[in-house]
């Protein structure tokens, strides 16, 4: 059985490793079902009863709850039933697969902490070796471009396209974060690695964010680095004196301030003043069009003579038609990578794609019930991390809780309920959130 489990750990890397690689959607998919079959059959095999569980059955509920209802939209409600159904099959059942195995996982190798560790280990290796070829990658590149005087390009690594692998530097900065707290707090360590190849690890990352230059990213990594501030903050209380404790939370906001900031300024280019001006045209939908066909109907012109924002106008402009078509079917359309772009295609005649914010499709496609269904699966299981972070100091809970954060903050500014990023997430979550639930009592007792 100890060896199934290590072939099991085996295929852990390598799904992860393949997970975000274009083209290779028939690989993945035999890799997630190998992982699933061997960690399923040891997690069987394993005797211990998990009662702990029963504290995952809130978000189970919920997220059984909106699996049903994106099932009734497709059947009852979408105009477009068959395309919603072989949505549903493609995306949300593969992505269900996946927070199968991840379950599979944490239950398989609860029995042996040096196993448990290796898999959290092998996922960890794969998100590095991306991160590392996005490094490699950019100094190749930059000193070509450095030769030839050019502007430095943005690094897309193996995940093909900056954004997608900038979704991989986010996930390992989640492991480094839980890790370099966990340490803090516990002082122990749940990846069997010194501090100097932490915090080489932690520079390889911060390198790699720069070479993507994804202000998204950036904007979500700070808002991770204040939560997980705040945790540590929260766990000194005791220590420190009032003046500390404030002074502490002020330098918590200033951090959190200046990347919010640099995540505003990247892309370069904009100006302060061309994205004020550009809020109010993209606004004004009925009269400037170019959101709807770019190609057809061209960018609107600023005062200047120069054309929008690109990016501002875009997104401000869907969210207001999103929003439009969210009141005209607040029960949804179907469930759909695209649903915006088919609700787009029943209102107006044109329009495709999707609207660059997964929340937004997400509740074109599964409405006003669907959507709350899913925040609530987000908050139950962030509540629950939270309380376990604080009481415990969990490994487990402070990883759950960075990567909802990461998805949940991402999902609002970036098109992640769908292919692998939703995949990832799910599988992660699985074996994040069983870990945390099934830690044993001596474990929690220690890291009190």
């Amino acid at each position: 059985m100890k060896k199934l489990a290590i072939l099991g750990v085996v295929l852990l890397g390598l799904l992860f490793f393949v997970f975000p690689i274009p083209r290779t959607i028939s690989l993945r998919d035999l890799l997630l079902l190998l992982a699933l079959l061997t960690f399923g059959y040891v997690a069987w095999r394993n005797e211990r009863r998990h009662e702990s569980l029963r504290a995952l059955i809130v978000p189970a509920t919920l997220l059984a709850l909106f699996t049903a209802w994106m099932y009734g939209v497709a059947l009852f409600v979408s105009p477009e039933t068959a395309w919603s159904l072989d949505e549903i099959g493609s995306q949300w059942l593969r992505a269900l697969a996946a927070l199968a195995a991840g379950v599979a996982v944490a239950v398989a190798v609860k029995k042996d902490s040096g196993l448990e560790r290796k898999a959290l280990l092998v996922i960890f290796a794969a998100l590095l070796l991306h991160v590392l070829i996005v490094d490699i990658l950019a100094v190749k590149q930059w000193s070509q471009d450095l030769m030839a005087q050019r502007e430095f390009g943005r690094i897309s690594g193996l995940a093909g396209g900056p954004d997608k692998s900038n979704y991989l530097t986010n996930l390992l900065l989640c492991f480094l974060l839980a890790e370099s707290l966990y340490r803090l707090l516990s002082k122990k360590r749940a990846l069997p690695f010194g501090n100097v190849l932490l915090g080489s690890a932690v520079g390889v990352a911060l390198f790699s964010m720069f070479a993507e230059r994804m202000r998204n990213g950036v904007a979500v990594f700070a808002l991770m680095l204040l939560i997980a501030g705040l945790l540590w903050l929260l766990a000194q209380k005791s220590r420190l004196r009032k003046t500390g404790f404030v002074a502490g939370a002020a330098a918590l906001a200033v951090i959190t301030l200046g990347g919010l900031g640099l995540a505003v300024a990247i892309k370069g280019g904009s100006g302060l003043k061309k994205l004020i001006e550009t809020v109010p045209i993209a606004w004004d939908t009925e009269h400037h069009r170019g959101w709807l066909d770019e190609k057809k109907y061209g960018l609107p012109l600023l005062s200047t003579g120069e054309t929008v924002d690109p990016s501002a106008y875009q997104r401000i402009a869907w969210l207001k038609q999103g929003l439009l078509i969210i009141g005209e079917h607040p029960l949804g359309i179907g469930f759909g990578r695209n649903a915006f772009g088919h609700g787009l295609k029943a209102k107006y005649g044109e329009g495709g794609g999707h609207s660059h914010s997964g929340l937004l499709d997400l509740a074109i496609g599964t409405g006003v019930p669907g959507t709350l269904l899913w925040l609530g699966f987000f908050v139950s299981l962030m509540r629950l991390a939270w309380k376990r972070a604080r009481a415990t100091h969990s490994h487990a809970a402070i990883l759950l809780m960075l990567l909802l954060l990461d998805f949940g903050a991402r999902m609002f500014l970036d098109s992640v309920i769908r292919d692998h990023m939703l995949q990832q997430f799910l599988f992660l979550t699985g074996v994040a959130a069983v870990m945390m639930v099934t830690e044993g009592p001596e474990k929690r007792k220690a890291s009190a």
